[in-house]
């Protein structure tokens, strides 16, 4: 039993935030061989809860944690440990590279109070953000399952388990349609003003605007809306954007969205009932989600009719389930007539492609052939280790098989522990073709892209196709091969190829794939020709032309907010 004095002593100091002194006061106290488990457990949230903890700091506290999930694995208090335990690896890994290898031994705790414990929610929760970090899906969407059927008004969660299904082809386009059709029901309704109460009509112009948490510099969702919303006809829309990101998280708000719109509002701080407030104070009358499920926290602010016409773009590409989402942008290549019923927004279809790249402000160099210099083909991609799906590394593996000496590079916008990614491609043998490009030693722009004067030829993933990649790696004058797909989210590769003129290089099959990946590789003439064809022209393509594309977009707004009126 912990002395009565002590206690309150420690409750005080925490309680006024002193958390240095409750370490202090616990070390003084105990040593880790004797120090009872919810004292460990105390002083590691404490390490994490200071104003500007350290790497080591980080370490320390992983050490606290698992000291009282050991001492504590028969007993819930084990659990609350242990969560903080994988927390504190994931918030920090991306920071701290070095944390990163803690995840394994996450890993070994976890499947052992999964084993020792009936269901645990919070247990559960953790693992689901411990396996993304892991690469392994199924297990996060068995995981997930599982709390959506004990609680199924989680709404992180259901956004979870939507989001992890389009990373496996366990669902067709059907299943997730019938997901979807519940979604909404996660998500609460908040308090709107009736449409009919607003006056638009003393609007000058038709108000738009753009809602995400993902307006920050270098995000990639910002090189597809910055130049969309500057050729916007500015004699017709009023442009606002609304960062709406967690402001713990928020980096640098990106300056060229605020130079570009006629608003801007970082809503970081504020409630959903607040934002909703804001943007129909504003008049809003065209309101974009650019965001989907990707942004779980606050996607519920479009369960809710706040403005004359809701429209999902860009960051998810899938339906959201929503009956006040009344469009959802795509184009011919991605949804096919008859398979609209299958998504709960009328299909917004523009004329060439869903979005348009802005491309770079540095110049662009023509590289050599890769091959030239080092005497082998170097396939590449920079897409997210969670996208390398097992069809990926089956497909991939063969490919390196017959092209001999071939290697394959990849970089992922998130760091992984690279041993989760070689596992998979040992059981092929060629786990010694893999080269790896860290992350944060790129985490200039311009510094990524030149990393693609490295690669002959890209290899897109699925069925999560890669978007921003593939127009980087064209940008920059690099074929790439991408699969043929069966949804919006899986046919972006396509979409973007036949909008670039190059649809010689989606492969039907995996068969396919790989044929036409050998076929490159082992015709030199051929590749240089088509990384001169891709350079010279793939910039005057819809792919980059933003001007054509923001004049499509007006067209099919205006059409669409007509019928609404």
């Amino acid at each position: 039993m912990l002395d009565q004095n002590f206690q309150r002593t420690i409750s005080d100091l925490f309680s006024r935030k002193r958390y240095n002194d409750v370490i202090i006061k616990v070390e003084e106290y105990s040593n880790i061989e004797n120090r009872p488990g919810g004292l460990s457990s105390l002083i590691g949230v404490c390490k994490m809860l200071k104003s500007n903890y350290t790497e080591e700091d980080v370490i320390s506290a992983l050490s606290d944690f698992e000291d009282a999930y050991k001492k504590l694995k028969t007993h819930f208090a084990g659990i609350e440990a242990l969560g903080n335990y994988i927390t504190a690896c994931i918030r920090n890994s991306q920071k701290y590279l070095r944390i990163i290898d803690y995840l394994e031994n996450a890993k070994t705790m976890f499947d052992e109070a999964e084993k020792n414990f009936p269901y645990n929610e919070k247990l559960y929760l953790s693992g689901v953000d411990l396996y993304k970090y892991l690469l392994n899906p199924k297990k996060v969407l068995q995981l997930s399952k599982e709390v959506l059927k004990n609680n199924p008004k989680l709404k992180i969660n259901a956004c979870t388990y939507g989001m992890m299904n389009n990373y496996l082809y366990d669902w067709g386009i059907k299943d997730y349609f019938e997901y979807s059709k519940s979604f909404k029901n996660y998500f609460p309704k908040l308090k709107v003003i009736d449409l009919k109460d607003i006056d638009y009509k003393k609007n000058n112009k038709i108000k738009i605007g753009f809602v995400s948490p993902d307006f920050v510099v270098n995000h990639s969702v910002t090189y597809f809306v910055k130049n969309t919303i500057k050729k916007l006809d500015k004699n017709i829309f009023e442009v606002f954007v609304y960062q709406i990101g967690e402001s713990s998280f928020l980096k640098e708000s990106s300056q060229e969205l605020k130079d570009n719109s006629d608003f801007w509002f970082d809503l970081t701080k504020i409630s959903n009932q607040e934002i909703i407030n804001k943007i129909q104070y504003d008049k809003i009358e065209i309101l974009f989600d650019v965001m989907g499920l990707t942004g779980a926290k606050k996607i519920e602010i479009f369960n809710n009719r706040i403005c004359p016409l809701q429209i999902s773009w860009l960051a998810f590409c899938n339906t959201v389930g929503f009956d006040d989402i009344d469009c959802l942008v795509a184009d011919k290549n991605l949804i096919y007539e008859e398979e609209e019923k299958y998504y709960s927004e009328k299909i917004l279809k523009l004329p060439d492609v869903w979005n348009c790249h802005s491309g770079f402000s540095f110049k662009r160099v023509k590289p050599d052939l890769p091959f030239n210099k080092n005497k082998f083909i170097t396939f590449g991609s920079f897409n997210n280790f969670l996208k390398i799906s097992d069809e990926v590394v089956r497909t991939w593996s063969k490919i390196l098989m017959k092209v001999k000496n071939s290697k394959l590079i990849l970089k992922s916008s998130f760091s992984y522990q690279t041993k989760n990614i070689i596992s998979k491609f040992k059981k092929y043998g060629v786990e010694k073709q893999l080269e790896f490009f860290d992350r944060q030693n790129y985490s200039e722009v311009e510094d990524h892209l030149r990393l693609y004067n490295n690669v002959d030829i890209g290899l897109d993933t699925f069925p999560y196709n890669g978007v921003t990649t593939t127009f980087e790696a064209l940008w920059a004058g690099v074929p790439v091969l991408v699969m043929k797909g069966y949804n919006f989210n899986s046919r972006c590769g396509e979409s973007i190829m036949k909008n670039g003129n190059l649809e010689h290089f989606i492969g039907k099959n995996e068969e396919d794939y790989i044929e036409k990946a050998v076929n490159l590789a082992s015709n030199k003439d051929q590749l240089i020709f088509e990384r001169h064809k891709i350079f010279t022209e793939i910039l005057t393509t819809p792919l980059y032309d933003s001007t054509k594309f923001a004049e499509g977009l007006k067209n099919e707004l205006l059409k669409v907010y007509k019928k609404k009126l």
